[in-house]
């Protein structure tokens, strides 16, 4: 009997029912925790468009320290956050495993039909970062301490210098730390850019990106299965070639094809035709109009340019297009592949790394628009226009 209620997780950060497309970097990372060995992989950073999974996957690293032991930590880059670290979550975990206590009395006062006690006064240490760590890390001993920071940018500098400092430190002290930082290519490249963040440049770095198509029909097929549903082949395969490998896609698709008809065992064709342009419109809203926003206008240009081309542009045709020397296109061309929004097929050329991103600078101005490709990845062509009539 199928249930109503879509197993899918079509929102930025929730944990999809199957993860997939991930088993490297979750197996490495269990064995970086390991006790008394120490990898790369201890100290990691994330990165990749946005809508790959970022957060995603910081949750299930997550999850495996914690079916481990480890106390986990989770931040975001923004202002304050080494004090949050130090004075809220550690101090927390201090307070639980070594809480203070609470019938010390340092005297008692005689008087007149009453005795007074004093308590004692608790003895106080600074609670700096590395005070902190050296206490968790002490009262968890043999396990450690796992913190995950999202979001991470050179624009909390401050403290992401200040943190790197202290997990360095307690690095060099041997304690079981864990540090796991997630964020944009290029956001997480200007960061190592910085003076301040030696150390993190030996992170691990594990660029993220689309699905095989292999990987995209276990994340839609094996949730209905799980959920007493079934999807039709044909259905399967146009849903898989609508996603173009994107995870956000993938559960765009399978959360609206499953509302369709909810009453029924099958999701069929017509069911997922009906969630494609659904799904493709909000790919628009809040992965392609947020990533145009964050580039120059210069950048935009380029790409529209880009996007009258069916495939692949060429180097020398932009060139002559925007009417630019070839070394400023170079550094345009050069922003766009660090912003992931560009991959070069082969040389000379240059593509659209973001699927549907031709399709959505076409029906916008370039002021209202203001890792892999899913052809590297072996993608047939995804779905003509969702209006038009195909088979069902």
């Amino acid at each position: 009997m199928a249930v109503n209620t879509s197993p899918f997780r079509a929102g930025f950060g929730k944990t999809p029912p199957v993860l997939v497309g991930r088993d490297g970097v979750l197996e490495a990372f269990g064995a970086a925790l390991e006790e008394g060995t120490w990898s790369l992989e201890r100290i990691t950073l994330i990165e990749g468009l946005r809508g790959v999974g970022k957060t995603v996957l910081i949750n299930a690293l997550e999850d495996i320290a914690q079916a481990r032991g480890w106390v986990v930590v989770s931040e975001s880059a923004t202002p304050g956050m080494v004090d949050r670290i130090a004075q809220d979550h550690l101090a927390r975990v201090i307070n639980r495993l070594d809480p203070p206590p609470s019938n010390r009395v340092s005297g008692i006062t005689l008087g007149p039909g009453a005795i007074a006690m004093q308590p004692q006064a608790e003895e106080r240490f600074p609670t700096t970062l590395r005070s902190q760590l050296e206490r968790v890390a002490e009262l968890v001993a043999p396990r450690g301490i796992l913190i995950t920071v999202d979001e991470v940018s050179s624009s909390a500098m401050p403290d992401l210098a200040q943190f790197a400092t202290e997990i360095q430190h307690a690095v060099r002290q041997d304690l079981e730390v864990a540090f796991v930082g997630a964020g944009l290519h290029d956001a997480v490249t200007d960061l190592l850019s910085e003076p301040g963040l030696t150390f993190l440049r030996r992170a691990a770095r594990t660029n993220i990106g689309l699905l095989t198509p292999e990987d995209v029909i276990r994340a839609l097929r094996k949730p209905i299965r799980d959920a007493g549903r079934e999807i039709g082949s044909e259905a399967l395969d146009y849903a898989m070639r609508a996603t173009q490998g994107y995870p956000f896609m993938a559960q765009l698709i399978g959360d609206f094809a499953w509302k369709a008809q909810p009453e029924q065992d099958l999701i069929s064709l017509a069911d997922v035709r009906a969630a494609y342009p659904r799904a493709k419109r909000l790919m628009g809203t809040h992965i392609h109009a947020r990533a145009l926003s964050d580039l120059s206008a210069t950048d935009r240009t380029v790409l529209a340019h880009m996007s009258l081309v069916d495939g692949p542009s060429t180097v020398v045709d932009l060139r002559n297009t925007l009417g630019v020397s070839k070394q400023h296109l170079n550094n345009y061309r050069q922003r766009l592949l660090d912003a992931g929004m560009i991959f070069s097929p082969q040389r000379g050329q240059v593509d659209f790394a973001l699927p549907y991103l031709r399709d959505y600078l076409r029906e916008h101005t370039v002021t209202d628009a203001a890792g892999g490709s899913s052809t590297a990845l072996g993608y047939p062509p995804p779905p003509g226009d969702p209006d038009d009539t195909e088979t069902t």
